[in-house]
């Protein structure tokens, strides 16, 4: 097997010795060699992880194995020089210079070393090169006939058990009866393995609606391995029953492409490409279909997002836990059992229709208690190895086992670390950039023009989701959070175990994710890259104390990159002392931790790269901040305080990412030597503060990503200094903008030089015209807050066609309005509405009742007359009748 852990390791010695090894004195070039065996070798393993069915090689593991011993023992020796030598090069004053000299001696014998266990290394390498290949042209890995036979679908199939999907079902026959829809000519159904996508494609294939509507169907299953001419000639003998078998037969693939493309145009033919796994198979095949030129149709099943981008998409979801439970109870009947355990078995299935299946073939018949329960505490063993069943009860396992394998080798190494995280967590995506970054998972080589590591990171994770592999949740900016299905985290944590992504050969542990009830003597043995502490609520700090003096007791602590201290207490509420001695960390986080102030030997690490400072309270920063010149990624909570005068930035030159800057803290005119921002969060307290940020962002505005500004000034914004300011935003390329301040008038604002915002607020403005007038026409606002007087006017209107993008708005505290009216096809996509204390406002806009997209109204502290209109019975009930979720605030 080719192990996704040691191209990891391999990639990152490579990087290590390009960047911290090129001066080696007497040893460089020999360390170079090996940097180009390596090179070659990450090119092999790239190769090979495209072998078919590598995976059932006891060879390949076996030697992988030893490359992973290889590159862990390399880059041990590489940490060391950087530990030993490097970092007491370049003394710069004549006392470091007299204590350079005494170390002379020790560095010799430490570069002896290296050479040495480089020389060793080389050596090691060469034999498992020459081995390899000679696997590789000896060796041959042929698809297991058995499995793939297993894969293979019909479209004639019925299903024996069925729930659910019946909106889908409905929602997809319309779209195929549609035969003037030229965006559903080809229809995709994606989603994870196992969500029942074949079933749903059946369904459709043999709905009595859809059977009228085409003169002839066919159904192929394409799998993995594509072979496009023998699914062309499956098509056509399915298309054409009567046709003469051998004439196809004889046929080679172009012409069986053009007589299918010729088929497809004279009659309305339906076919269905069953699994199809990637975007290169698509694009082959295609060119036998006549997607703009006919009434015919095409429908894929497939897991790959980019696959289904083809045309109309239908992205199938989980079953509910009922309908997961009713799958259960067809399948297992008769049943006698505890409804409480039924449905604690499907949740443990993650409502996942194939794992509720594989459960429910195994409780089927047994009316005994117990034996529900012994299923029940065992889920894991009889849904990963069929344990007690027939082999058929193995697919939930190899269908899961499919979509990793199937992933490119980059992919698998930043899908094991999702396993880190606690089970069932939304994952913030800035800690799994970060974590992935310091850890060498994000390869240089493939980042584009004016991209960065976070970019490619950013790109990485798109990729896990297209292919199903990681749920993402969304937010006006992108993806906010991700996190694995149950089964899939299993599947992960399965493969990592397997492939010792987490612990190395000799089992001492590499990534470490704890909670308060682990066992800390786990330290005992570990050789750690990644300490991740986990709390949901805050211990006790004596825990966390014994958990460092373990770390201290740890002689190859040195080698952690990343250390996470989420919600944690320390003892006088002070970072621990051992941090101090992490040489090698590049990511620190202590965000919700109860940490007072930032000790000056954190600003000593020489490998730091991103910082984390949202603690639970406000922090002290030290004026050393500004020598951290390697730091790339700095996050702060406000308020932050500071030890003596506003801090200097100019040191700070590799800044990508500041979050969390105040004109309070910082001393704003360093901004300009900040020329690699990309992605910037800014408060601002004063209008000469605002006028350095504001020409700032103005600057960068062709390399920021994201950038964010709040201004909170006592200063009239409606003043002529003020006045100038608040109109050269209007040149900012601002995401989002907060505005806390008398602006008096919006009608200098030009919708079409704000073309990036998408989140807008504004309080204790003053506005007198109608502040709709103008926000209405921002083409790309998703959120707007309206709050604390922000309009001091009666009569607002939302304009038909209004706000094309808008999907929460709030309006809070506007003590003088009292009309409000929506007009015909304003806000579309409005899909959160939230009303409090407008105590004069008189009822709820007529507009709401054609709002289809709007799923939650939020109102509260309202006068009585208002509220009362809006129960069940009420005058205005009608207008909110049809929103899903109603929050009603009555006192």
């Amino acid at each position: 097997m080719v192990d996704a852990a040691a191209t990891m390791a391999l990639e990152t010695l490579r990087d290590l010795l390009i960047e911290e090894v090129k001066f080696f004195s007497g040893v460089e070039g020999q360390v170079m060699d090996l940097g180009r065996d390596l090179q070659r070798m990450r090119d092999f393993l790239k190769d090979a992880d495209k072998w078919p069915d590598r995976y059932d090689s006891a060879i390949v593991r076996g030697r992988v194995s030893e490359l992973i011993n290889l590159a862990t023992s390399a880059e041990d020796v590489l940490e060391k020089y950087a530990v030993e030598v490097a970092s007491k090069r370049g003394a710069k004053n004549l006392k470091k210079r007299l204590k350079r000299f005494t170390c002379i001696l020790g560095e010799c014998l430490a570069l002896h070393e290296i050479g040495k266990e480089t020389g060793g290394i080389m050596s090691r390498m060469a034999e498992l090169t020459k081995d390899l290949e000679s696997i590789r042209n000896t060796s041959s890995f042929e698809c297991n006939d058995d499995q793939r036979l297993q894969r293979q679908t019909y479209g004639h199939e019925i299903e024996e058990h069925f729930v659910g999907m019946k909106k889908d079902i409905d929602r997809l026959v319309l779209h195929m009866k549609n035969m003037d829809d030229r965006s559903s000519r080809v229809i995709s159904i994606c989603g994870m393995g196992g969500l029942g996508k074949t079933t749903l494609a059946r369904k459709i294939y043999q709905h009595k609606d859809v059977l009228f509507c085409f003169e002839a169907r066919a159904w192929v299953c394409i799998t993995q391995k594509l072979q496009a001419k023998a699914i062309f000639q499956e098509i056509l003998r399915q298309l054409l029953p009567g046709e003469n078998n051998e004439r196809i037969t004889r046929m080679e693939e172009g012409e069986l492409g053009r007589e299918l493309y010729h088929i497809q145009k004279e009659k309305k033919c339906l076919v269905v490409l069953d699994d199809i796994w990637k975007i290169d198979h698509w694009n082959i095949l295609k060119k036998a279909f006549p997607i703009e030129e006919s009434k015919s149709k095409i429908l894929l099943t497939t897991r790959n997002q980019r696959v289904a981008d083809a045309g109309f998409v239908h992205k199938l979801d989980l079953l509910t836990e009922d309908e997961s439970w009713d799958l259960l109870q067809k399948i297992a009947l008769p049943i006698h059992q505890s409804e409480a355990i039924g449905r604690e078995l499907v949740r443990k299935c993650g409502c996942l229709p194939l794992a509720v299946s594989a459960i429910g073939g195994i409780l089927r018949g047994q009316q005994n208690p117990g034996d529900w329960n012994k299923v029940l505490k065992n889920m894991d063993s009889h849904l990963k190895h069929g344990k007690g069943v027939d082999a058929n009860d193995k697919r939930v396992e190899q269908v899961l086992n499919l979509s990793y394998n199937v992933l490119p080798y980059y992919l698998k190494l930043c899908f094991l670390y999702l396993g880190c995280f606690r089970e069932d967590d939304d994952i913030e995506v800035e800690d799994v950039y970060l974590i992935w970054m310091a850890e060498g998972l994000i390869s240089s080589d493939d980042k584009g023009r004016n991209e960065t590591l976070w970019d490619v990171a950013e790109r990485y994770l798109n990729e896990l989701a297209s292919k199903c592999m990681v749920q993402v949740k969304m937010s006006t900016r992108g993806f906010k959070s991700c996190r694995l299905h149950d089964l899939v985290r299993d599947l992960c944590l399965s493969k990592g175990k397997e492939e010792k992504f987490f612990e190395d050969s000799q089992r001492k542990i590499r990534r470490l994710a704890i909670n308060l009830d682990d066992d800390d003597a786990q330290f005992k043995n570990a050789n750690l890259r990644s300490l991740l502490l986990l709390y949901r609520s805050r211990p006790d700090h004596h825990d966390i104390t014994n958990i460092w003096k373990n770390l201290l007791s740890n002689a190859l602590l040195r080698s952690l990159k990343v250390l996470v201290l989420e919600n944690c207490i320390f003892e006088d509420e002070k970072l621990p002392r051992a941090v101090r001695k992490l040489v090698m960390l590049k990511h620190l986080s202590i965000r919700g931790s109860m940490v007072v102030e930032l000790p000056e030997f954190v600003c000593k690490l020489p490998c730091l790269q991103s910082l984390d400072l949202r603690a639970a309270s406000s922090i002290t920063l030290p004026s050393s901040i500004d020598n951290m010149g390697r730091l790339r990624h700095l996050f702060l909570y406000l308020p932050t305080t500071i030890d003596g005068g506003r801090l200097r930035l100019d040191g700070l030159t590799k800044f990508e990412t500041f979050i969390g800057f105040s004109s309070k803290v910082f001393d704003t005119n360093h901004l300009l030597k900040l020329t690699n921002l990309q992605r910037f969060d800014a408060v601002v307290h004063d209008l000469e503060s605002l006028s350095v940020v504001v020409d700032h962002f103005t600057k960068l505005k062709d390399q920021l990503r994201e950038a964010r500004l709040e201004i909170n000034v006592r200063d009239d914004l409606s003043s002529e200094q003020g006045s100038r300011v608040i109109d050269s935003l209007m040149h900012c390329p601002l995401n989002y903008l907060s505005i806390k301040g008398k602006l008096r008038r919006l009608s200098a604002w030009d919708p079409q030089l704000l073309q990036n915002l998408v989140s807008l607020s504004l309080s204790c403005s003053e506005i007198v015209e109608d502040p709709m007038e103008t926000l209405q026409h921002l083409p790309t606002l998703q959120s707007l807050w309206l709050g604390n007087d922000a309009f001091v006017g009666t009569e607002m209107v939302c304009g038909s066609k209004g706000f094309p993008q808008l999907k929460i708005l709030v309006l809070r505290r506007l003590r003088n309005l009292v009309g409000w009216r929506v007009e015909e096809e304003a806000m579309p996509n409005l899909s959160v509405l939230g009303i409090g204390d407008c105590p004069k406002l008189e009822m709820i806009p007529k507009g709401i009742i054609s709002m289809a997209s709007i799923t939650k109204l939020v109102i509260g502290l309202m006068p009585s007359n208002f509220m009362l209109r809006l129960r069940p019975g009420g005058e205005d009930y009608p207008k909110i009748s049809h929103i899903p979720f109603l929050n009603l605030y009555y006192q």
